[in-house]
């Protein structure tokens, strides 16, 4: 199974919670770091950056809440995705609450089944600016790319 994890990340929530789903993956994924300013915005405008995802067989998405949404970035990337149609993916999403997690849940599932894509599961962490990424939430987090493993493997992929 050949994965690989798409991410944006401001303040390093994101990074910490997409580091701890590789090493889930038994270190095993490839990384791409979507690269922002400290404002969020790409650091340079590139509309024609795209990613070609047709090697891959499970594909993990994330990155943080605004306004109870995905952070439009990634939303804009996730648009652009060359061979996303029939892929399994996976989302993850830091925020600072917890009452975005529905939000950001119906929000991701929208965006991916719209390019023909099938959402296997949702992980969310509630991060509130830092302090409350736990070493704790961490594991979960790692525990949650174990667990898409073992259903991806069983052939019991779909958790939403």
């Amino acid at each position: 199974m050949k994965a690989i994890i798409i991410y944006c990340s401001k303040t390093g929530n994101t990074r910490k919670v997409a580091n701890a789903i590789q090493s889930g993956l038994g270190g095993r994924a490839d990384v791409i770091r979507l690269d922002l300013n400290n404002d969020g915005l790409l650091r340079q405008f590139c509309p024609d950056f795209k990613f070609d995802l047709a090697d891959y067989e499970l594909i993990f998405f994330g990155g943080w809440t605004m306004v109870m949404k995905m952070h439009p970035f990634l939303t804009a990337y996730i648009q652009r995705c060359e061979n996303i149609k029939g892929k399994k993916v996976a989302g993850f999403a830091t925020g600072g609450a917890i009452f975005s997690k529905q939000h950001a849940v119906d929000d991701f599932t929208a965006l991916v089944e719209s390019r023909g894509a099938r959402v296997l599961d949702f992980h969310y962490v509630t991060t509130l600016l830092g302090p409350l990424l736990t070493e704790r939430k961490l594991v979960q987090a790692k525990q949650f790319a174990q667990g898409i493993v073992k259903r991806y493997k069983e052939g019991k992929i779909y958790n939403l």
